[in-house]
């Protein structure tokens, strides 16, 4: 009996220690954060205020902000340029993701096999292990089109919203490049094999 309770209260001994250290380091980052019990209520109140805004209007404003200009097409997207390049996004107001596409970032001949399936290759590989969704779709025509999207979280709370949509996009932009230097290094494989 003795021993059962010198084990509970290394146990309780330890557990506390541990909490201790736990309130600790959150103080100690909250200082850091620069957050008071003050900032805390204010933040609480702005988020309570801020919450009426829909998703479709913070993807607007936000897209305005870094520097593009947002458009809807006749398809319901909102369709913006960024560096050069054409995206569109999905939204709907009362859901709290968007998926955002980059189309045609990439064509080949449909009846190109080899070019098909270095195509498919790649899309595979990058899609094991990137934050993007690559995929490709026949069209009406003999091209057959590579798309990049991804569906992710957007909110009014997110910290620097602005340089969140920036890092996403520069997913898109980073999947791209790996996918035509990956099917640059197969042709050239290929064509020393």
């Amino acid at each position: 009996m003795a021993i059962i309770l010198g084990v509970i209260s290394v146990y309780r001994y330890f557990r506390e220690e541990e909490r201790k250290k736990e309130a600790e380091e959150n103080r100690f980052f909250n200082q850091l954060m620069g957050e008071t019990e003050n900032m805390e209520s204010k933040t609480e109140e702005t988020t309570t205020m801020e919450e009426t805004i829909s998703t479709r209007q913070l993807v607007l404003n936000t897209i305005e902000h870094i520097g593009s200009k947002p458009e809807y097409t006749e398809d319901g997207y909102i369709r913006f340029e960024y560096q050069g390049v054409v995206f569109l996004m999905e939204t709907a107001d009362d859901c709290d993701f968007v998926n955002l596409i980059w189309p045609w970032c990439y064509s080949f001949n449909k009846f190109d096999i080899d070019e098909f399936a270095r195509v498919r290759q790649v899309i595979n590989d990058i899609n094991a292990y990137g934050v993007a969704s690559v995929f490709y779709g026949d069209t009406d025509s003999d091209e057959v089109a590579v798309h990049v999207k991804k569906n992710f979280y957007f909110i009014q709370q997110i910290p620097s919203i602005e340089n969140y949509l920036r890092l996403i996009l520069e997913d898109f932009f980073r999947a791209v490049r790996k996918l035509d230097l990956e099917i640059e290094k197969l042709k050239l494989k290929e064509g020393n094999g």
